[in-house]
């Protein structure tokens, strides 16, 4: 959803849980990244927000799709198997987010599709740093940053 008026990225977020959401926002702020960070909802409405955005013009794409739903329940792997067609065909790239040291949440998320994934700290700091990760991957892999720049 780049713009000539809003050249920063856009990150948009599906998240069960608002308050996630705006931790992820505020850890993004403090690191300086260069990305707005825009909760679209839990999966349901997640889903139909993406289905349309995915499908737009190149200029009203999000840059980076992140998905952090329940890991335990297979949740996320499920919501990524189902938009990964559509955000492939886009080139918007997708991440996951999985707990710590959940080895087999992490080999699921990436076979549903996720282009990587990051892990959920409970320290604050660890959680920082995980973002910054989770930025640097975005400026390495999306072949969209230096032209929409």
């Amino acid at each position: 959803m780049s713009s000539n008026a809003a050249p920063e990225p856009l990150f948009v977020l599906v998240d069960d849980h608002i308050h996630a959401a705006r931790l992820m926002r505020r850890a993004m702020q403090l690191n300086a990244s260069p990305a707005r960070v825009a909760w679209i909802g839990n999966a349901g409405r997640a889903r139909r927000t993406l289905f349309r955005l995915l499908g737009a013009s190149a200029a009203e794409r999000p840059d980076m799709v992140i998905v952090d739903l329940k890991s335990h329940s297979g949740a996320s792997a499920a919501f990524i198997s189902g938009i990964w067609n559509l955000a492939a065909t886009a080139r918007v790239p997708v991440a996951a987010i999985a707990d710590t040291g959940a080895d087999e949440s992490r080999h699921a998320l990436l076979k549903s599709g996720a282009d990587a994934v990051f892990v959920r700290h409970h320290d604050l700091g660890a959680y920082r740093a995980e973002m910054a990760r989770m930025i640097d991957f975005w400026v390495r892999e999306a072949v969209t940053w230096p032209i929409r720049a």
